[in-house]
């Protein structure tokens, strides 16, 4: 489009030059040339905001400005050879002071925490659980209430709902709008009672989460992951199915000594490493653990251009 526009001024200028030969001569035609040049490429800022561009624009004014005699004397070549550099300087503080002053815009970070009181627990709690940028961690603990949770989020970047219902608790901690640089991940935290039933669901986005049912009675987990980062480590209490669907994900299953683990995998994967696993015929994998194990995971992986790694711990 740039180009297009500077060929379009310079036929106009041969052809005012040509046909206004008293107004346009000599150095007036040059500077006409250079003001359009600056201008054009100048008018670049209302598109995207440049040191570059902005001072382009300030010079390209001020040749246009002298050009038609508007300043109290006229310029000669080296004053306005000083105003390009100082045109550059103004763009340059005016990036540097609005960059300054937008960096310390405090972020409206809120701490929000919500317990579960035993008296209200149902016999088994389903946490939904759906977030885009987040650092996500669940774990079990001493704690005399069913479950606890702490998340802090910046109200200026998140969009966070909690609901609970009879059987279940749903959180929701979303982006407000795409394609925006974000300066910190959002934070949630669940901290989990040992003697408590539960099963999770997750949809995930561009998250990393830590989840830890090493000491927690669960039996369905539920996972759709994208672009994101997830650790899990299986239940020892209870015989548990995890169903995870990855889409460019890196998965790590991190297992314990007794627990067994039954892997089915479909789809495409990047990096696979099944080191303590052992196949069967029928495509499934088995951890060389099995036989000794108290307790077994079955996961059904879904996978399209993800990361695997299973590892005994």
């Amino acid at each position: 489009m740039t180009g297009r526009i500077m060929l379009l001024t310079i036929g106009l200028l041969i052809f005012v030059s040509v046909i206004f030969t008293d107004i346009f001569t000599g150095f007036n035609l040059f500077q006409l040339f250079f003001s359009v040049l600056f201008l054009t490429f100048g008018l670049n800022f209302f598109r995207e905001r440049s040191t570059e561009y902005l001072g382009s624009l300030i010079f390209g004014i001020i040749l246009l400005l002298d050009l038609f005699n508007l300043f109290p004397t006229n310029l000669n070549f080296w004053q306005l050879f000083l105003l390009l550099i100082a045109s550059y300087l103004i763009a340059l503080g005016l990036d540097m002071f609005f960059v300054k002053k937008k960096s310390h815009q405090k972020s409206k970070n809120e701490i929000i925490e919500f317990e579960l009181p035993h008296s209200s627990s149902p016999e088994e709690i389903e946490i939904i659980t759906q977030a885009d940028w987040t650092n996500l961690t669940l774990d079990s603990s001493n704690i005399n209430s069913s479950l606890k949770m702490k998340a802090i989020v910046d109200k200026n970047i998140f969009s966070f709902k909690k609901q609970l219902d009879l059987h279940s608790l749903k959180i929701s901690n979303k982006l407000k709008v795409s394609n925006v640089k974000v300066p910190q991940r959002a934070k949630i935290t669940f901290y989990l009672n040992e003697e408590v039933n539960f099963s999770y669901k997750a949809n995930l986005n561009v998250s990393d989460a830590f989840l830890d049912f090493r000491e927690i009675k669960i039996k369905e987990v539920n996972l759709k992951v994208t672009a994101s980062k997830i650790t899990l480590i299986p239940s020892e209490k209870e015989n548990s199915n995890v169903e995870i669907n990855s889409e460019i994900s890196s998965i790590n299953i991190t297992l314990p000594k007794k627990v067994g683990l039954v892997l089915n995998h479909i789809g495409d994967i990047n990096f696979k490493n099944f080191e303590n696993m052992i196949k069967r015929d029928d495509g499934t994998y088995v951890s060389n653990n099995f036989s000794e194990a108290i307790s077994t995971c079955y996961i059904n992986v879904l996978s399209d251009m993800s990361r695997l790694n299973i590892e005994i711990i």
